[in-house]
């Protein structure tokens, strides 16, 4: 997955990447993102939405780990959390941002979070961001961003619901789909 995504992701294409679980889609949507962080800007340059805590919070562990030694800055907004701290994390100024809906959509109504200066927007698991419950949201945040934005989704399904959106908001995104020819025989997590 890795080696399809992140070419795609580095040439600023809109994405939809359907592969199994444990097949590494974190990392081929981070270390692109990663790589393209312009340190001149200071200010939010990606948004990487997960539908739970724990997803976010381990995607952030990742952003921490691979850029440990640089100045890239990554930070986690959820919900739960104290929002006073949250703030403070803003005035840090994080190139990369990462963090529930509720807590994103907060954070941008206070006026906190410019989505306008956002060039690359993840959603991870977004077979579960583009339920129901998320996807009013999800569409708010969308229409908030500049014109010119990367959009990405990543999932292990793609059901209805991913469809309909790719319809209304990617036009002509490149697919990339693994399920049929990738399966976790062969790979090693650690």
């Amino acid at each position: 997955v890795q080696e399809q995504a992140i070419p795609v992701i580095l040439d600023g294409k809109d994405v939809l990447v359907e592969s199994p679980t444990g097949t590494g889609k974190t990392l081929a949507y981070l270390l692109p993102i990663i790589e393209r962080v312009d340190l001149s800007k200071q200010h939010p340059q990606a948004l990487i939405v997960a539908p739970s805590k724990e997803l976010a919070m381990q995607i952030f562990e990742q952003i921490q780990k691979w850029t440990e030694g640089s100045e890239i800055s990554g930070a986690s907004f959820i919900g739960g959390a104290n929002v006073k701290r949250q703030l403070e994390k803003l005035k840090k100024k994080p190139h990369i941002l990462i963090g529930t809906p509720g807590r994103l959509q907060e954070l941008i109504q206070m006026k906190k979070i410019k989505m306008h200066e956002v060039k690359t927007i993840v959603m991870d698991e977004a077979d579960k961001l583009l339920s129901p419950e998320f996807q009013d949201v999800l569409e708010s945040l969308i229409g908030k961003c500049r014109s010119d934005r990367q959009i990405c989704l990543f999932s292990a399904t793609f059901p209805v619901a991913v469809k309909a959106f790719k319809e209304k908001f990617l036009p002509n995104p490149y697919i990339i789909n693994l399920m049929d020819e990738l399966t976790l025989k062969g790979i090693t997590q650690f």
